[in-house]
């Protein structure tokens, strides 16, 4: 509630606050974020315990190069069965993909989202995946509407999607404990489980609220490895140092740099080549804006920023000793070509 109150008119428009990472999530071939939180089917924002955002903030993140979100998460009952409908109508709305929630058994039962990318006379096809460890206390009714953490059902999805022509998998999962910099063994024995299947490429984490590790496991397509990232933090929100740790503000933009070779007989072979990640930082007292946390590490802070420069040396310094730093990087990704096209559901 505090990030909306700042927005134009406090009706949602988080476009301004988060343009510091705009040029990064618009410069990504294909960008899917985590839709914590449902949109509200009533067109009123709540906050703690039970939340619902706006659907301003859907078209702020559409316009800031988003292409689609994962909306598997503790919350996504918060608003019940017409919270799922009206964040996945919303998302629709503005053109964008979404997964881990479903508005039909049709949709429930394909369990994954695709998103066409035409480069050089050839289309490349990403599945998304997305499930929840729980559901904080709700049953969801009708069961199918929110996908949970289950290894073999991920399997059986991205076999799917590869059937349907997905040379990447990308799965995001809510899982883990809150607040803690390293990951819990739950995750790291679920991510070695999905990394065993050989089906998925790529496996993004939340759910910590703060940025944890990467690492590269065997297993995976081929058996060429599957990068894990246990959790990229919070992208915007009024979490703070009141949560045990000042990493609670501090968030990162992750992205993997793939390759995709065709052979012969037109099938098409993905290799994820490396995991990529640089870290923002809300200013909580300026507004709720994000702040290029490197950038301003370097001096570059803009005018109206709250934050001291012994702050933001803090604050680069805990993302530094938590994160690997053979993954880190400064170099804000170009496109290769046009935006993709996330495909119908059902």
């Amino acid at each position: 509630m505090p990030v909306i109150a700042d927005t134009t008119g406090g009706q949602g428009d988080i476009a301004p606050l988060v343009a510091a990472a705009t040029p990064w999530s618009a410069g990504v071939d294909l960008a899917l974020c985590g839709m914590e939180v449902p949109v509200s089917p009533t067109g009123v924002a709540s906050g703690y315990p039970v939340f619902a955002t706006l659907p301003t903030v859907v078209s702020a993140l559409s316009a800031s190069g988003w292409d689609g979100c994962a909306t598997a998460s503790n919350h996504a009952w918060d608003q019940g069965f017409a919270g799922v409908v009206t964040t996945a109508d919303t998302l629709e709305d503005n053109g964008m993909g979404y997964v881990g929630t479903n508005r039909t058994e049709a949709e429930a039962a394909t369990g994954y989202q695709l998103y066409k990318i035409a480069r050089n006379g050839v289309t490349i096809t990403v599945a998304e995946l997305s499930t929840t460890y729980g559901l904080n206390g709700f049953t969801a009714d009708p069961a199918w509407a929110v996908d949970l953490n289950d290894v073999d059902a991920v399997a059986a999805r991205a076999r799917a999607a590869r059937r349907q022509g997905a040379a990447v998998v990308v799965l995001h999962t809510q899982i883990g404990e809150e607040y803690l910099l390293e990951p819990v063994t739950a995750q790291t024995e679920y991510a070695r489980a999905v990394a065993a299947t050989g089906e998925v490429d790529l496996l993004f984490g939340a759910h910590p609220h703060v940025p944890q590790t990467n690492e590269l496991l065997p297993g995976g397509p081929g058996g060429k490895g599957m990068w894990v990232s246990y959790s990229a933090g919070n992208y915007l929100s009024n979490q703070s140092e009141a949560q045990g740790t000042v990493l609670a503000g501090v968030g990162l933009f992750v992205w993997a740099d793939v390759v995709v070779s065709t052979d012969a007989d037109g099938t098409q072979e993905a290799r994820v080549e490396a995991l990529n990640w640089h870290p923002f930082t809300v200013d909580n007292l300026g507004g709720h804006r994000l702040v290029d946390l490197a950038a301003a590490q370097r001096g570059e802070i803009d005018a109206g920023c709250t934050l001291s420069a012994e702050e933001i040396d803090r604050r680069w310094r805990a993302v530094m000793d938590t994160v690997n730093n053979e993954t880190y990087s400064d170099t804000i990704p170009v496109p290769s070509g046009e935006p993709p096209v996330p495909l119908p559901r059902s």
